[in-house]
């Protein structure tokens, strides 16, 4: 079942100036995926202790993905895509152990509605975009089953996910936006865990592998706009109707990995 929540009415994106806890979520987003970042580069191990042949002990990779909710998230909203991408520190010289650090992001809803610049200036029209997100970063351990061409493995990580809101304005000719406001934010924390296979295309002075993965995401009780989730209200101003339930979901990734080959 799903259950609505009651906000007080956004009479202005000028309004929420004065209420920073959006902009606090966004921070504390940033400054997380930093941390992870700088946590995966700075730890010790033996594999970065020892020579390697042109000073990389690691991985990195990048995906496209299909993200498929589940249970309530899945009444709610349809079918999103996405992307991804972060690295793989290896922590022995076998390579069959790493850490993996990695940031995503999926878009599960969006629309365009044109309308005039402003009331004053009603001959110039302007597309306002609405698009509802999930930016997630992670970190945390894999393990590959077997070595060669073909390397099975399996993963999990723990981090943050961002579920934002964001309304943008923009011309016919204009690719960035002229005006933009987030209308609904929520901070979680995420696990995930997964596995795939990355299988052998290239070897040379670098390795490429074509990645293939299914990863599980608990987002477990979030908060999260829809389609249709703003509203006008008559006497000016919009108003924010967030729905709150599980939002787990299931990834389907299609990647690459770049590495060196030792």
């Amino acid at each position: 079942m799903t259950l609505m929540t009651a906000k007080k009415p956004f009479r202005s994106p000028g309004r929420e100036a004065g209420v920073p806890g959006g902009a606090r979520k966004a921070t504390l987003f940033s400054g997380a995926a930093a941390v992870l970042l700088a946590a995966l580069l700075a730890i010790p191990t033996d594999a970065t202790a020892q020579a390697r042949p042109d000073g990389i002990a690691g991985e990195g990779f990048l995906w496209g993905q299909l993200a498929a909710p589940l249970g309530e998230f899945h009444d709610n909203v349809g079918l999103g895509g996405g992307g991804g991408l972060g690295g793989l520190l290896y922590l022995g010289d076998q390579r069959y152990a790493a850490l993996r650090a990695e940031g995503s992001f999926i878009i599960y809803g969006a629309e365009t509605i044109r309308r005039p610049l402003s009331p004053t200036v009603p001959f110039v029209d302007v597309d306002v975009e609405t698009t509802n997100s999930i930016l997630a970063a992670g970190v945390g351990p894999q393990i590959f089953l077997s070595s060669g061409p073909v390397r099975p493995y399996i993963y999990g990580t723990v981090g943050l996910s961002y579920f934002v809101t964001q309304t943008s304005v923009k011309g016919d000719h204009d690719d960035e936006p002229i005006a933009s406001t987030t209308n609904f934010d929520d901070l979680n924390l995420s696990l995930s865990g997964g596995g795939g296979l990355a299988v052998l295309v290239h070897q040379g002075d670098v390795s490429v592998h074509l990645d293939l993965s299914a990863v599980y995401n608990h987002n477990g009780l979030a908060e999260y706009l829809t389609e249709g989730g703003l509203r006008e209200l008559r006497g000016g101003g919009w108003t924010a109707d967030p729905i709150a339930s599980n939002a787990n979901l299931v990834t389907y990734r299609v990647g690459i990995t770049i590495g060196p080959n030792w």
